[in-house]
């Protein structure tokens, strides 16, 4: 307060529809005490019925007011003791502020399909606290008006959020919307009165401010994690001048939704007094150089049970490895060089054209790279390169060689790699997923012929993360255990090296290894999804029976006979002498088959399986890459049945013409022999599936352009009929405003990823009921 003891004066704009259907803009001031005004009835409301619930208010936001009205007082002073016991309660309330108000919750809703207003209050809360880690481990400072005229004014979206290279009128700051937190370049300032400001900033922005990319992604961006930070460094030296305080006012009020503050009238129009650049407040905004010693740096924490704690000036817990970092200048590269991203194409037909928002990393390893170094990683480890032969491996393969290998995939994989730099972007280019059984057993079957139908093919990479695991579930801590469950990545990875190499299929990790909260979120979705059961389609049982009964007996193949025979007719419940029999076929055909061990194990074997991504990864990785799901587990697809966007409780399927005509798709098993796409037929048929995905992803639905692709896919399966090809069933999925999930919305929302489709357009079927 300033004039008057109990009140502000507030300034908001009023746009009136005159009859004419023109509008007018009013700017109304007026003196109002805190309760009269910045409030909005029922905001937090919920209602069942005639009855009115406001627990919200009561039960959540009352004690992260009080708690964080201590706070703000503790921080008002200069006492370190005061701010490092009320740190953890300022920062919760902080982010409440940012996204409890109008123009956060409207933000919020921008970011999911349709919310009903306690859905709304849900998402609210499973949000309050995502910006807490990033905001505490940047630079912290409090500048002071203590001897400036003009103090600081207070709008009503009070976490004001500010970009030099966002100005008010650009994309990233079309409401609700602000620059993401994450992005180097942005910066966070809060009044905590009128003297005293808050302004938080990027720790690679502030000490590179002429060199770090604003619109890039801060190191270690995932949002929800933890991290230690010592909670008594903030810089607290800055007096402001009327000109500066004039600037932060003048941020503050660019970025409001509608009203402001102030103690006096004429604070509340800063802009007639201002007369720079957007980008040229950023200066205002700087802390001061020479004090940012007190941030950053490497920690190490001793605890008392003799476990240590690392990390780094930004929240990674494990060193960097600088063997995949990557230094290409750009501009000494001619069309037909290799692309710096990694792809193994030319520069010309990869990068060349496409925006660098658009593009994966160039400064580390991709993926394809990472992926080929393991595989030259295990025919080393093995001698496979020194003449050595599979038939080797499975008589020889140590625990040593084991450890060696799990160890080098550790390092390629540190548990706080950027992932979404790493991944493809949504570029347009007709990309796929696979979901389903990550077998070699089976990928050849559909998932490796499909891939002839797409630009990019993405397969993801069921190898578990050593980083990952408790010790006694290690490869590299118990390789004993892991002398089975090795041969079969071993042999995975080396019977997909020719289809990564050619660029084929992009055998891709699973996000939720590198964010652990990512994983848990997950999980526990799946579970409340399935109701504590386990729901699975006939077929895919047994598709799954199936390959785990071929493990189980291809590991045992070295155990005594008779201890095999006593297996089988206890796991499969079958006549001792049909356990014979099938034993003896087993030993005649050992050598032959490619996965049984000729070794005795040490011990029990981890006999792991993967259908993966799941149901929610599936959705989040298509998001974050564009893709199209493909599968062939009718598990799978039954379960995208419930993600199709629904007007009213009805799904629309406007494009239903083509893809109702294509009810089989062109196998190219050519493509598994030859490392090559067929043409042909099959160049027409990925043509056609790429040009309705366009129409999807652009909600066309014109008449002519949808009568001109049906009868195209006529042609086509009139085509592949009469010629007899070796097809798969088809089925597509493909509803109007495509396929999205509340809960997988949040699940990106909360991750480190800057940008992802709001919805999946598709979801394609290879029928599998022919392979039974």
């Amino acid at each position: 307060m300033e004039d008057r003891d109990n009140e502000l004066r507030h300034l908001k704009n009023k746009v009136i529809v005159l009859p004419n259907g023109t509008s007018k803009t009013l700017t109304p001031k007026n003196w109002y005490t805190p309760a009269q005004a910045l409030y909005k009835k029922d905001l937090y409301t919920t209602f069942f019925g005639e009855k009115v619930n406001d627990a919200i208010e009561r039960k959540l936001f009352g004690p992260i007011d009080e708690n964080g009205s201590s706070a703000v007082r503790a921080f008002l002073t200069d006492d370190q003791a005061q701010w490092h016991y009320k740190f953890q309660d300022f920062f919760t309330y902080l982010d409440a502020q940012k996204l409890r108000t109008p123009k956060g919750l409207d933000w919020i809703k921008s970011k999911y399909p349709e919310l009903s207003q306690v859905q709304l209050m849900t998402e609210m809360q499973a949000l309050r606290s995502i910006h807490c880690t990033l905001w505490s481990e940047g630079a912290r400072e409090l500048v002071s008006a203590r001897n400036s005229n003009i103090k600081f004014i207070v709008s009503d979206h009070p976490v004001t959020v500010y970009n030099y290279a966002c100005p008010p009128n650009s994309k990233m700051c079309e409401y609700p919307s602000d620059p993401d937190i994450a992005l180097k370049g942005t910066q966070t300032i809060f009044p905590l009165d009128k003297n005293r400001c808050l302004i938080l900033t990027n720790l690679e922005y502030a000490k590179d401010p002429e060199n770090a990319n604003p619109l890039e992604q801060r190191t270690n961006s995932t949002k929800v994690r933890q991290s230690m930070v010592n909670t008594i460094e903030f810089i607290n030296c800055r007096e402001f001048s009327e000109e500066e305080v004039e600037k932060i006012n003048y941020i503050i009020k660019s970025r409001s939704k509608e009203s402001i503050a102030a103690g006096k009238e004429e604070w509340l129009e800063p802009e007639h007094r201002i007369d720079t650049d957007w980008a040229e407040l950023r200066y205002v905004l700087l802390p001061p150089s020479e004090k940012l010693h007190r941030f950053g740096g490497e920690m190490f924490a001793g605890f008392e049970d003799g476990t240590t704690h690392y990390q780094d000036a930004y929240g990674r817990t494990t060193p960097q490895h600088d063997f995949l970092n990557k230094d290409i200048d750009e501009s000494s590269l001619s069309r037909n060089d290799f692309c710096g991203c990694g792809s193994g194409k030319k520069y010309k037909t990869c990068c060349l054209n496409i925006p660098s928002d658009k593009r994966s990393t160039w400064t580390v390893a991709s993926i394809r790279e990472r992926n080929l170094a393991f595989c030259n990683c295990i025919k080393g480890v093995l001698n496979l390169d020194k003449g050595k032969t599979w038939l080797d491996v499975r008589r020889e393969l140590s625990n040593e060689q084991i450890v060696e290998i799990y160890d080098f995939y550790k390092l390629l994989w540190p548990r706080d790699t950027d992932i979404y730099s790493l991944l493809p972007k949504s570029d347009n280019k007709f990309r796929g997923l696979y979901t389903g059984p990550l077998d070699t057993r089976r990928l050849g079957i559909h998932a490796l012929p499909m891939a002839s139908h797409f630009e990019d093919f993405l397969v993801q990479n069921p190898i578990v993360n050593p980083n990952n695991v408790k010790p006694e579930f290690s490869p590299v801590k118990c390789p004993e255990k892991y002398k089975y469950q090795a041969l079969k990545d071993i042999s995975f990875m080396l019977e997909l090296e020719p289809y990564i190499g050619h660029g084929l299929i992009n055998l891709i990790p699973d996000p939720s290894n590198f964010d652990i909260h990512l994983l848990r979120e997950m999980m526990s979705m799946a579970r409340n999804r399935r109701g504590g059961t386990d729901i699975i389609s006939d077929s895919d049982t047994k598709i799954h029976f199936n390959l785990a009964t071929q493990d189980l007996l291809n590991s045992m193949h070295m155990l005594p006979h008779q201890l095999k025979i006593r297996t089988v007719t206890e796991q499969f419940r079958i006549p001792e002498k049909q356990a014979i029999e099938l034993i003896n076929a087993l030993e005649r055909s050992a050598e032959a088959a490619p996965l049984t061990m000729l070794q005795q194990p040490e011990g029990g074997q981890f006999i792991l399986s993967s259908m993966g991504p799941n149901y929610e990864m599936a959705l989040f990785i298509a998001q974050v890459t564009g893709a199209i799901i493909v599968t062939d587990s009718e598990t799978r697809w039954t379960e995208f049945q419930s993600a199709q966007y629904r007007c009213q409780g009805i799904a629309n399927y406007p494009w239903n013409s083509i893809y109702s005509v294509l009810n089989s798709i062109p196998m190219d098993y050519q493509m598994v022999e030859s490392y090559s796409k067929s043409q042909g037929k099959f160049e027409r048929y990925r043509t056609l599936l790429s040009a309705t995905n366009k129409l999807l992803v652009a909600n066309d639905k014109d008449d002519i352009k949808l009568s001109h692709l049906t009868t195209q896919a006529n042609e086509i399966i009139n085509e592949i009929n009469t010629d007899a090809f070796i097809s798969a069933q088809f089925n597509v999925l493909a509803p109007e405003n495509g396929l999205k999930d509340i809960n997988v919305q949040r699940l990106l929302l909360k991750s480190g990823c800057p940008s992802y489709d709001s919805q999946v357009s598709s979801v394609y079927f290879v029928n599998v009921e022919a392979d039974q």
